[in-house]
């Protein structure tokens, strides 16, 4: 009889602590998920502006090398200038689609508009106008001469 009584005794402590885990345990991840999902969208924003902060350093590095550049188009610059953006984000591992990386350029070329760097239009520099040699004779030396003194 002892025997029984010790037995049932183990087992309702079993069941006891099987009852008392399984309603714990919802009950406390109820209270923590809400903490966890803040942390990983917390992480995520930071991780977010961090990439679009290099990005937008990155475009401010490379509008001005691009504006320069006669033998491209302006949208053929534009181009060069997100692929460049991308290729630079993606290796730092952060993926922003085409639209962000777009508007990074745009951004730094409203930036570098402001500060005087507009170049709608490449810069080309004029051919040297051709100054036509006058003959110096001894008269004009004299002349020149007498003049300064």
């Amino acid at each position: 009889m002892l025997h029984t009584i010790s037995t049932w005794f183990n087992s309702a402590q079993a069941t006891a602590i099987v009852a008392f885990l399984i309603t714990i345990i919802p009950m406390v991840w109820k209270l923590i998920k809400p903490i966890i999902d803040e942390k990983i969208k917390t992480e995520k924003n930071t991780q977010v502006k961090q990439g679009l902060e290099l990005g937008e350093k990155l475009a401010d590095t490379i509008v001005p090398e691009m504006a320069v550049m006669a033998g491209l188009s302006k949208s053929d610059r534009k181009k060069e200038a997100v692929r460049f953006v991308n290729a630079n984000l993606t290796s730092q591992g952060f993926n922003f689609d085409d639209q962000t990386l777009l508007g990074l350029v745009e951004k730094a070329y409203q930036a570098y508009k402001q500060t005087g760097g507009d170049n709608h239009m490449p810069k080309t520099t004029e051919a040297p106008e051709l100054i036509t040699e006058t003959m110096i004779t001894p008269e004009t030396n004299i002349k020149e001469g007498e003049a300064n003194e």
